[in-house]
């Protein structure tokens, strides 16, 4: 394996956020990853599996360990009539494109997320009503504990909002089947313009950000509860509160990490004291904070 070392991973985030990785490949197949989870678990380093690099938060110092790209080679998209195999580095957004192209609908909401198969289903990335979820037949993965590929069929499988059994498991996803339904690719054209105008009228996309940074408490809005404790706009170091939406941080001066997490914090304190309600990131923190 071509294990590279001390590459710097800012560029590699929709955030463009983050120190170097120790480590760094880009496997081809699942063997090979299998490869490089053994040669980790050997040298005892820390694994983290980078998709597309959304939704995250790199450290300034980076990941002391291997970091492990699925997007580059491993992110091949197969459909075997209403059935999409795909491997977890596969694009999310070229997923749903080509759906929609067949006439298959259940995911068409999804496809202005930046992120990867792989990631989605990790985090069970939803929009406008519609989550990924929803539509998982299986999933296929390596346990870094045995090096051996395991499966896991449906009803084996929980998800929930920006939650899925596989969090927190350790585990190295690589193959996920989705089952989708058959639907008037019009329909589904048009669905997939409307949530994507939505977007762009509703989100920064003209700036570096993480998406979502919190999760919406329950019956509440995130981005609503920070907007009335009147930080659109606030800055912190290089990064601000989106005055678009405010559930959303911008990356708008060369900001670093750590602007992010105290900007973080600041608005947790801000909404608990005015709410009573603490909101919880979304967003997951890689490396040393």
């Amino acid at each position: 394996m071509n294990i590279k070392h001390n590459i710097e991973l800012a560029e590699k985030t929709t955030l463009k956020i983050g120190g170097p990785a120790r480590y760094y490949a880009e496997p081809g197949n699942a063997e090979e990853i299998k490869h490089l989870l053994g040669w980790a678990n050997e040298n005892s380093l820390p694994v983290f599996m980078l998709g597309r690099g959304s939704n995250i938060v790199i450290s300034d110092q980076g990941f002391s360990g291997l970091v492990i790209s699925s997007r580059a080679a491993f992110n091949k998209i197969e459909w075997k009539g209403q059935q999409a195999l795909c491997e977890s580095g596969a694009s999310l957004p070229a997923l749903v494109s080509q759906a929609i192209e067949k006439g298959l609908g259940g995911i068409e909401k999804l496809g202005g997320i930046p992120g990867t198969v792989g990631g989605a289903l990790i985090m069970n990335a939803a929009a406008f009503g519609q989550e990924i979820g929803s539509v998982v037949e299986s999933v296929s993965y390596i346990d870094p504990a045995d090096l051996k590929t395991k499966t896991l069929l449906g009803p084996a499988l929980q998800f929930g909002y920006r939650w899925s059994s596989l969090q927190g498991r350790n585990v190295c996803v690589t193959a996920v089947t989705l089952r989708l339904r058959p639907e008037n690719p019009a329909s589904l054209k048009e669905t997939y313009r409307h949530c994507n105008t939505q977007r762009k009228q509703k989100l920064p996309l003209d700036l570096p950000n993480c998406g979502s940074v919190f999760k919406n408490p329950t019956g509440q809005s995130a981005g609503a509860l920070i907007e009335q404790c009147g930080l659109k706009g606030y800055e912190c170091g290089g990064v601000r509160v989106s005055e678009k939406h405010a559930n959303v941080i911008v990356n708008f001066n060369s900001g670093n990490a750590e602007d992010v997490r105290k900007l973080i914090g600041y608005i947790q304190k801000k909404v608990s004291d005015k709410f009573g309600i603490m909101p919880e990131p979304e967003v997951v923190f890689v490396g040393d904070f």
